[in-house]
């Protein structure tokens, strides 16, 4: 396994029969309008006995940049420890989106 990056492993094989048979004719809405979605959202609300809206994003990265973003205004902070996963792999990714967005 390569763990140097979510951006640069191979997807694994059973990721990829899943999602192989998707939705694959013309051009599709980035917003929570697909049958993909709405499944995945079902599958959170079971898992969380409430409604529930899911944002699916394309790697790590982003999922981590975007929440930090929620739970810190642009003008806030989050303490980490200096070797933590944000600290030394995002590579300045929440920040630079935390300031993109104020």
């Amino acid at each position: 396994m390569n763990f140097a990056s979510d951006n640069a492993a191979a997807i694994a094989p059973d990721i990829l029969a899943a999602i192989a048979p998707g939705e694959t004719k013309g051009r599709r809405s980035p917003t929570a309008t697909t049958a993909w979605t709405k499944r995945v959202e079902q599958t959170f609300a079971d898992i969380f006995e409430r409604e529930v809206a899911v944002f699916l994003v394309p790697t790590g990265t982003a999922a981590n940049a975007l929440a930090l973003a929620h739970l810190a205004p642009p003008w806030g902070q989050c303490c980490t420890d200096a070797e933590s996963h944000i600290a030394t792999d995002e590579c300045g990714a929440p920040e630079f989106l935390a300031a993109a967005s104020s």
